[in-house]
């Protein structure tokens, strides 16, 4: 009873990487790529996958992690990881004298890109991943694992692995005769998968993983990393680790009394 769910999951995963095969050697694509710079048009698939489902039972949404509920601590954590992973890199190129626009940014504008990231990226990409494909593995798989305050199950790692073979096949196109392999960042992009997963497990909601994913991608496709700044990145992304690592394993909530 659950292998068609799960196949089916599977070929909308399958699906969406196809369709953007299919896109970039459009048209379409070319225009808005070389109009706004950036890849608007894939990125709206990731938005638009789960609405019909939603569509269909809007009950699914809080299991998308589609709620408010404790937005608050939720955007404090999130925009406090947001500092925590910009700023350090910023600050180090910043007082070396250093600090430099990528050139991409240079040319598409800083608002174009920060819209981009902000929306197209981290937004579309977790309420895709961690919204969507999470939820509905959830929802077939069950959550029978609890790491202190985080329940989880098998669709965490699903879901995770789906997020790194996605990265993993950025540079593949086999209709443009691109067959190349990102390893490194399949490893990297599973790793930061798996903690947004329990981070969203967590919380409940995509607010806080939004955030964090829009601290982690903010500074290497703003500006220039040099030794200086990757340095200062690496080690705030170390401590933001052992925050996220301090938030899901915190002390459980006290009983309510009788």
């Amino acid at each position: 009873m659950r292998l068609r769910p799960i196949l089916g999951l599977l070929a909308v995963f399958a699906l969406v990487t196809m369709f953007g095969w299919w896109l970039s050697t459009t048209s379409i694509n070319r225009l808005l790529f070389g109009e706004a710079g950036w890849n608007y048009a894939f990125h709206t698939v990731f938005i638009l996958v789960p609405v019909p489902f939603l569509l269909l039972d809007w009950s699914r949404a809080e299991s998308y992690g589609v709620t408010l509920k404790h937005w608050r601590s939720d955007l404090q954590l999130g925009v406090a990881l947001v500092a925590l992973l910009f700023v350090p890199g910023l600050l180090a190129d910043l007082l070396l004298g250093e600090l430099e626009l990528a050139p991409q940014v240079a040319s598409r504008g800083i608002l174009n890109t920060l819209l981009f990231l902000a929306v197209f990226v981290a937004v579309a990409e977790e309420f895709l991943y961690r919204g969507f494909f999470q939820g509905e593995f959830n929802r077939v798989l069950g959550r029978p694992c609890t790491l202190r305050r985080a329940k989880f199950g098998v669709g965490l790692f699903v879901t995770s692995l789906l997020f790194g073979i996605a990265h993993l096949l950025n540079p593949f196109n086999p209709l443009r005769d691109q067959y190349s392999l990102d390893w490194i960042g399949f490893a990297a992009t599973t790793a930061l998968a798996l903690l947004l997963g329990l981070v969203r497990e967590r919380t409940g909601g995509l607010i806080a993983v939004s955030l964090v994913h829009l601290g982690v991608l903010l500074f290497v496709r703003l500006f220039v990393v040099t030794p200086y700044s990757g340095s200062a990145l690496i080690l705030a992304w170390l401590v933001s680790l052992g925050v996220l690592l301090r938030y899901i394993l915190g002390r459980r909530e006290a009983a309510e009394p009788a």
